[in-house]
């Protein structure tokens, strides 16, 4: 591998230096895809710049004439620029059309420049892999550190939920991709062992979203397989596999959420009793929070507990958590998860590494012992069942998210043709809570978390139709759909697609873009020229 890096590196004589640059900003884009969202920006405009300085836009313009599938592709812009006409946001709108800019400054540059060299084509995604490989090592780094208050903060340099799409791609293309351009089986073992590496990170960051769609693109891969080569055994198996998987599942499931739904009522007289110190409880009647079934607003003696806690904690009683939630409140959840009072003698029970997880913003003890996923998992069933006792959806971010989609709704039946306009979505988004009269007031989502809703409430109808019928003629033109990490990639950005907008989420946008690109534009022109990699399935 490495006498390709330095071929693919090296500068020959006979190219022009625009087409060396190319590449360079090219590698410069797919090593910041996991590590920098301002890097990535910045690729973007140097392969711009590099491309106007060049000139030569009469050939350039004649090669994307012939190259229809990227044509298609640059055609989304003009779909949300179209929507500018209309916007009742239109300085929004600019910063919206800012980051749909990927599909000129990467896919206009590339389809339209003199073809890569192959070794330059190939090493590409070798890059952007290896600086994948690289940003889990860091979250593994923050992990060791014990610095992070929550699984997703071990993606240290992008959104978690990016991330995730981008480990659960590279597990499948990685060693797809090595077994096609090296005949050694080294290398192809190495990459099975990264591939192994990036689900057990995908674990360890916890991210429900990614786990989910892990397992759908096993059960899509299963099918794959067994439609390609039916056999009766084979469909017996794999539907053995999937009842045991369904069996197992649920039992996880029963198990994560009876804590939430238990509950555990005091008799009448103990509503009476006082301290051992002889003060007196308060308990909140109308706020029916529990943790672990033990209700958490119920016997509070904050006076005793705030001097408890203030002797062995630098973080005092009345201020954050290093969550940023309010400390007070994670401790009467956690104290409550335990089944103790909310006093100084309860305090004194716990350890001082239980402090140090208060201090962090860990309101279940529960979560000190279980998995990362168990512990998502869990904060999804309360945060759910907190939503439907209290109809208050603020400072959960599944329960944001329902009550943004039942915004969302009212917002786009009131213009359901054409929507709202290109950067209106927040408007429309904050019109719908005022008429569900939502208790929601700390709107700050820069999407409707749904990816159809989010564009129906943009773009109306028309603008869905619109955009999902140009990626599927560039799909059906580059003929990208053949190979199998393509097939991928569209079942992870469709799971995504159901609680996030990853075709209007900046690095999202470019990690598809780039594959889009890799697969329906590069690896065409490098088939025509490089017959000894086995391209195909």
């Amino acid at each position: 591998m490495l006498p390709e890096l330095k071929k693919a590196f090296a500068f020959s004589s006979d190219e022009r230096i625009f087409e060396y640059l190319l590449f360079l900003f090219l590698s410069l884009f797919v090593i910041s895809l996991p590590t920098s969202r301002a890097f990535v920006s910045i690729a973007q405009i140097l392969l711009a710049a590099n491309w106007l300085l060049e000139g030569s836009f009469k050939e350039k313009f004649r090669r994307l004439g012939k190259n229809r599938a990227a044509f298609y592709l640059i055609g989304v812009f003009f779909v949300y620029a179209l929507g500018l006409f209309w916007t009742q946001d239109l300085a929004y709108g600019g910063s919206v059309m800012k980051n749909k800019l990927p599909y000129l400054s990467l896919i206009l540059v590339v389809a339209s420049s003199r073809p890569l060299k192959n070794e330059r084509i190939l090493i590409l995604p070798l890059l952007y892999a290896a600086s994948l490989l690289f940003t889990t090592f860091a979250g593994v780094a923050v992990v060791l550190s014990e610095t992070h208050t929550d699984p997703r903060d071990v993606s240290p340099f992008i959104p978690h939920i990016h991330l995730s799409m981008m480990i659960l791609m590279t597990a499948v293309f990685l060693p797809w991709y090595i077994r096609r351009i090296s005949a050694g089986k080294t290398w192809y073992f190495v990459s099975l062992a990264v591939s192994a590496w990036l689900v057990v990170f995908l674990f360890i960051m916890g991210t429900l979203t990614g786990i989910i769609t892990l397992v759908v693109m096993i059960i899509f891969l299963l099918l794959r397989d067994l439609f390609r080569k039916p056999g009766i055994a084979k469909s017996i198996i794999f539907g053995l596999m999937i009842v045991a998987a369904g069996v197992i599942s649920f039992f996880i499931m029963k198990q994560i959420a009876e804590p939430v739904y238990r509950q555990v009522n005091p008799e009448p007289y103990e509503f009476h009793e006082l301290t051992a110190k002889g003060n007196i409880y308060t308990h909140d009647e109308e706020i029916e929070l529990r943790e672990n079934g033990h209700l958490v607003f119920s016997f509070i003696a904050k006076d005793e507990l705030r001097n408890a806690w203030n002797q062995r904690s630098d973080i005092i009683f009345d201020s954050l958590d290093q969550a940023g939630n309010e400390l007070k409140y994670t401790l009467y959840r956690f104290l409550s998860s335990k089944g103790l009072r909310k006093d100084e003698a309860a305090l004194q029970m716990l350890s001082d590494e239980e402090i140090k997880a208060v201090e962090q913003g860990i309101p279940n003890y529960l979560y000190m012992e279980w998995p990362n996923v168990y512990v998502r998992i869990h904060q999804t069933f309360w945060e759910l069942h907190a939503y439907r006792q209290t109809g208050n959806p603020s400072g959960h971010s599944f329960t944001q998210r329902l009550e943004v989609w039942r915004a969302g709704f009212v917002a786009a039946k009131m213009r359901p043709v054409f929507g709202w306009g290109t950067g209106s979505h927040i408007l429309a988004i904050h019109t719908g809570l005022d008429l569900i009269e939502s208790r929601f007031d700390a709107f700050v989502l820069k999407h409707a978390h749904n990816q159809l809703l989010h564009l129906v409430i943009m773009l109306g109808i028309t603008g869905l139709i619109a955009i999902f019928a140009l990626y599927y003629m560039f799909i059906r033109q580059s003929g990208a759909i053949r190979y199998l990490p393509f097939n991928i990639l569209i079942v992870i950005v469709m799971v995504f697609m159901l609680g996030n907008s990853p075709l209007d989420s900046q690095m999202s946008l470019n990690f598809i873009l780039f594959f889009a690109l890799y697969f329906g534009v590069l690896m065409p022109r490098l088939k025509k020229t490089h017959t000894p990699i086995r391209m195909h399935n």
